[in-house]
Formats: structure tokens, sequence, C-alpha cells
């Protein structure tokens, strides 16, 4: 017989290296080995001040202001996520009324917490902007951010993107800026923004055999062969010859995809017998159209009142409608994004609508409306959806992400903004959609939102670059008119 003993010792050998075992794999993820941060990286490197290393945690720590603007925090947490997500590192916050934490290396952004960098901002001009590297003894290094106004503010942030930071493509990624370094400058909307002479509203651009064709409110396109943007635009011309024989009124933000080797234009319509706006989709052989009813009226809920239809097509080549569930039709009159599976063919609905998040989640937001969803899949696998509601400044574009990266995933609303008027200059705007072409990635949106003395109602188109599965503006890029 076997000694008992001994199978009591050998049960209890297993079960003290499980414990061991389980115990390291604890101290890891704790020590940031699993997250790919597996060291600390030096604060600085020959003649550079090392920020941020690849898979490494950083020995600086993001100190903003205890007094700072929404924008200023939530813009400071999407810089350095962005840093975070392409070098899989990881850098510390500080509470800014806590300067015990604050450590010896630290990356101020805009805060008057940290003395050099309060210094900084007040020799600042409106949008001025400015970074500065000051060393002290002590071996305190501080890295100043600094800018005056919110537009100063998003150009600074793609100044250290451009500049400072090198991919993960390289076994030496990293954002790092030369010790020393002493650098202003200033921006103006105007350099970069593309305001067209087209009027506009909820303005979608396709490009097609070299030619850009914008599609908006009104069943209406304008083209473009010229080659850059700015025009001339030629137009306008009807999307359609003939309109629903149930419909009256409201023939809102056609946008057109291309699909299965044909185009489909997605739309809203208000319809006569049931006093509802829905969405439908049209179809054509060409981008010129004329496009023609391709669904039977209205896919989305008769019941309902639904706009801003737009196609997304999941990695397993799913076609979805996502498409707003307005607040006119909701019992707390708080606007919905919703979601519904459509038929291969893009006749009907295949799946029941589900509502995915309201207009209230995000904190940026002080209306009730959910307007213009258009998804966007990042280079690092995440899927955004930009989207608009109105801000403390009016009419704005916001960024919600996908927890999971698929579409009927937990959505999360981000703090950070892709386009609002308390940064983007002179005018609101909204209603925003993404296009490429071969100067890079655009954002398209109608602004002002309401028409005044100072402007009509424009199609404007900003440049956007990703870096580190987040969208900013793209200051350095040439204006190719």
């Amino acid at each position: 017989m076997p000694d008992n003993r001994n199978l009591q010792q050998v049960k209890h050998f297993y079960v003290r290296a499980a414990f061991a075992l389980a115990l390291t794999v604890l101290i890891a993820i704790a020590a940031g080995f699993f997250s790919g941060c597996a060291k600390t990286n030096a604060p600085k490197k020959g003649e550079n001040i090392m920020i941020a290393e690849l898979n490494c945690r950083s020995p600086f720590t993001l100190v903003t202001d205890m007094y700072a603007s929404f924008d200023t925090i939530s813009d400071a947490e999407a810089f350095v996520t962005a840093v975070e997500n392409k070098l899989h590192a990881k850098i510390k916050r500080a509470p800014s009324d806590k300067p015990e934490k604050f450590g010896k290396y630290i990356l101020a952004f805009g805060s008057n917490d940290v003395p050099e960098c309060a210094s900084l901002m007040n020799s600042l001009n409106k949008n001025e902007y400015a970074v500065k590297v000051t060393e002290t003894d002590g071996d305190r290094i501080v890295v100043s951010v600094a800018f005056n106004g919110g537009l100063a503010r998003r150009a600074v942030i793609d100044v250290l993107l451009d500049h400072c930071m090198t991919g993960i493509d390289s076994p030496v990624g990293e954002f790092s800026i030369p010790a020393g370094t002493d650098v202003r400058g200033s921006v103006s909307a105007d350099e970069l923004i593309i305001t067209t002479d087209v009027s506009l509203r909820d303005p979608c651009i396709l490009l097609e055999n070299g030619v850009y064709y914008m599609y908006g409110t009104g069943w209406k396109f304008f083209k473009n062969s010229s080659g850059t943007l700015q025009g001339p635009w030629e137009g306008p011309f009807p999307c359609v010859t003939e309109k629903p024989a149930d419909s009256d009124s409201q023939y809102w933000a056609p946008e057109v995809h291309k699909y299965d080797g044909a185009y489909y234009m997605f739309t809203t319509y208000h319809k006569i017998d049931n006093d509802h706006r829905g969405c439908v989709i049209y179809r054509s052989e060409t981008p010129e159209g004329p496009f023609e009813m391709w669904s039977d009226g209205h896919v989305t809920p008769s019941d309902w009142d639904c706009i801003d239809g737009t196609l997304y097509v999941d990695d397993s080549g799913q076609p979805w409608m996502v498409f707003v569930h307005e607040w006119t039709g909701t019992p707390d009159n708080i606007g919905r994004m919703s979601i519904a599976k459509l038929s291969p063919d893009l006749k009907k609905f295949i799946s029941e609508p589900k509502d995915i998040f309201s207009a209230t989640e995000a904190k940026w937001a002080t209306g009730t409306i959910t307007d213009g969803p258009w998804l966007y899949r990042t280079r690092g696998g995440d899927l955004l959806m930009i989207w608009s509601n109105f801000d403390e400044a009016g009419y704005a574009v916001g960024i919600a992400r996908s927890s999971n990266g698929k579409i009927d995933g937990k959505w999360q609303q981000l703090d950070y903004q892709l386009y609002s008027n308390r940064f983007a200059g002179s005018f609101d705007g909204g209603h925003g959609m993404l296009f490429r072409d071969a100067n890079g990635l655009f954002l398209s949106i109608h602004s002002p939102n309401n028409a005044s003395d100072k402007r009509k109602t424009l199609a404007v188109i900003v440049p956007i670059k990703e870096t580190g599965n987040m969208l900013f503006w793209d200051f350095g890029r040439e204006r190719k008119n």
C-alpha cells in the first residue's frame, strides 16, 4: 500500500506551489508586467528627457491644475492616454492639490500649481502656446506645457505628438523631448479649418474616382473634381427624381455609402399618415444617382421618431444601421442612439432595434439630442463613434468608445470632444462624419448651426489624425487648397 504520509506531503507541496504561483501572478499584475509596463524608464537619456518609453512605466507624473477647466483636464487626459496607448506605457496622475505627490519629474499641463508652468502660462498671449523643460538642483525636471486659449491647447498637443513621439513599430519607441527645450508658437483657426462656399447642413463627403461628392439636407449634392477640398464645388444637384408619395417634408441628412458594388443613401423623411420621421434607404448604380427607393419606406419603427441613419459593417460582414431615436419620441424627452441589424441586401431590419446610449451620458453635453452618428475603427482596433449634441458653447461633436470593440458593446462617453466652439474659433458646428483622401483623414461638419448676420451655415472641413486610438486635430498637415 502507498504511504499516506507521502501522499499528504505531495498534496501539501502542490497546494503551496499553486499558492506561490498565484501570489507571483498578482505581484506581476500589480507591478505592471501583464499590462506591458515591465520597468520604469530613466527620466533622461543623453540629451533627451524621456517622458515615456515602450512598455515602461514613466517616472513622470501628469499634473494639471486645482482649478483647471473641464476642457483642460479632458484634453490632458486624452493626450496622455494617446501616449500610453501608442507606447503601451503608463504615466501617473497626481491630484493638483497634493504637491507632495508630484514627485521630482513632472509633466505640467496648463498647471498653475507648478511654478515653472504657471510662469510660462502667464507669459502667453491669446492663441499662443509654449513647451519648456526646466531642470533644477536636486535632480528635479519639469516639462511645462502651456497655452492661452482652447485652440492653442489643442495645437500644443499636436506639436507634442508630432515631434516627440516615435511609434511602437520601432524597438526604441518613446515620447521624449530634448533637454533645454524652450519653444513657442501661435495658431489661428483660419489657417487650419477649410471653410467651403457650400451652404449645406449635415454634409457627408464621398470620394469616388477622383471626385468629391458632398451630400446634405434637402436631398441634394455638390461635386468637386478640382483635387482640392476648397473647391470649386458645383451644384446643387438632386439626389432623387421623385420623393416618396407618403412624405411631405424633412428630407434630412443623406449619407451615401458604397456597399457591395452599389451606392446606398441612408436618409430621413417625415411620413404623412403616422406623423413620424423615420430612416429610409435608397440605392443607385452611381454616386450621382438618381437614387431610387430600396427599402419599403421607413425601416425604423413606425411609432418612433428616427433620424440620421448611418451604415456600419462589422468584422463578420454583418451590416447594421446606427440611427437616432429622437428625443421627441422618448418617454423622458432624452434622445437615444440606437442600432439594428440589416439584411444583407440592406432592405430591412433583421433584429429588434436596441438603444445603446442616451444624450445625457456625456459630461460635456447640455442638450438632450443625439445627432449624426458616424463609426470609425482605429488602427489599434478600437471602435469609436462621433456624434453631436449641444454643449455650453453651442452645437458640438463628441466621441464615444465601445468597451469591447463591437457595435453592441457598452459605450463610454469621452470627456474629450472633437469639435466645440469652446476651442474652435468663432462658430459652433456639428453633425460630423469622417472621410479620407490622399492627404489623410478629415472631419466634415456644418457650421454654424444657426445662420446669422455674421455667416450663413456652410460645410466646414477639419484635418484630423489618429494617434494612440484617439482622434486629434492635425495642425501640422499642409493645407492643400
